[in-house]
């Protein structure tokens, strides 16, 4: 892999997850009732399933579904000049689930916010309508002196919850200190409670995003596929229009932070169409070839297994491990690359 392929690859470092069960407790306290009020779930508890659970306190609309990011491999640490095996390490995908806030260093100093602090992150909505969540505890009072200096207008939602507004419908001060560190817009309304930090430029995007059920979790396309990608610390959700109609699942499972699994969840045209899938999946990997990186997926990925979840949309989960990056699947997201290997397979295609 070359230099400036592995340095774009490798953007972000960061402490390993905190302890799951700390973390399951934090959203559990977090959850909604169907109002939206922080209330204590006790559904939470009993699962390890992160990002199923997160969504299950999120609104299904066109706005949520339209992607999904999540993380829970803690905060960045602001490095950009690791080793090759750093970017083989999860350590790489810090800052997943809150893209709008990952990268900036000086967020705490200013709000007592910190994406460092290793927490579950969720993001829902496209850039310009995203909503994005943090899970854990915090000092609700210390966070709201620090909007109150920035020139916030608060309001008592209740049951502990406060909102803070500073702008709202993308309006922007490029003056503020805020923008200053390149957030513009992602912070103009900002609800904040002892366990939950829900945000947004747009106040009535976060309404609809806590607007109770039925949930993203519930939701018949994208709850299977979330269901699909349990055990990932990093995982998006969303259409790919290059593989197929329906949403696609791609995460990260790693038992340690050195351990990557790489994850696809597809959706197929039925369940020939997900063992035929299934079955074409290795030669895929041997013989595919990745446009943007102009190398073969083989020399990027090994080690290809498949299972048939099956259920309604005919999943099938396809796993191999990275040779290079964890974040090669999320690349090839990004760079509408993703085709070049899973393209076909949605319909039975070899």
């Amino acid at each position: 892999m070359n230099q400036h392929r592995a340095h774009r690859l490798r953007s972000r470092a960061a402490r390993w997850p905190i302890a799951v069960a700390t973390v399951i407790l934090a959203l559990a306290a977090a959850g909604c009732d169907d109002q939206g009020d922080p209330t204590p779930s006790n559904d939470a508890t009993n699962s390890p399933d992160l990002l199923t659970t997160a969504l299950h306190q999120v609104h299904a609309t066109d706005l949520t579904r339209a992607w999904i990011e999540f993380g829970n491999t803690g905060g960045p640490t602001y490095i950009d000049n690791g080793s090759a095996a750093d970017a083989l390490s999860t350590d790489s995908l810090a800052g997943f689930g809150a893209p709008a806030l990952a990268t900036q260093s000086q967020l705490p100093l200013l709000t007592g916010i910190d994406p460092a602090a290793g927490r579950p992150a969720l993001s829902v909505g496209r850039p310009g309508d995203a909503v994005g969540f943090l899970y854990g505890s915090f000092d609700a009072a210390g966070i709201g002196a620090n909007f109150r200096k920035l020139g916030y207008q608060h309001k008592d939602l209740g049951g502990g919850e406060t909102e803070w507004l500073v702008r709202d419908q993308d309006r922007t001060d490029q003056t503020s200190p805020l923008a200053q560190l390149g957030i513009t817009t992602a912070l103009n309304v900002v609800r904040v409670s002892p366990n939950r930090i829900v945000y947004g430029e747009v106040s009535a995007d976060v309404d609809q995003a806590l607007a109770g059920g039925p949930t993203l979790a519930d939701d018949a396309a994208v709850g299977p596929v979330a269901g699909c990608l349990v055990d990932t610390v990093a995982a998006q959700i969303g259409q790919d229009p290059k593989v197929g109609r329906q949403p696609l699942g791609v995460g990260v499972r790693a038992p340690v932070p050195t351990d990557a699994t790489e994850v696809i969840c597809l959706p197929t045209a039925s369940d020939a169409a997900a063992q035929a899938a299934a079955a074409a999946w290795p030669g895929r990997v041997a013989s595919a070839r990745s446009t943007v990186w102009a190398e073969p997926w083989s020399a990027l990925l090994t080690a290809p297994q498949a299972t048939v979840v099956g259920g309604p949309d005919h999943l099938v989960r396809l796993t191999a491990r990275p040779t290079t990056t964890v974040q090669v699947l999320f690349q090839a997201v990004q760079n509408a690359d993703l085709g070049s290997l899973v393209g076909g397979l949605t319909t039975g295609g070899s």
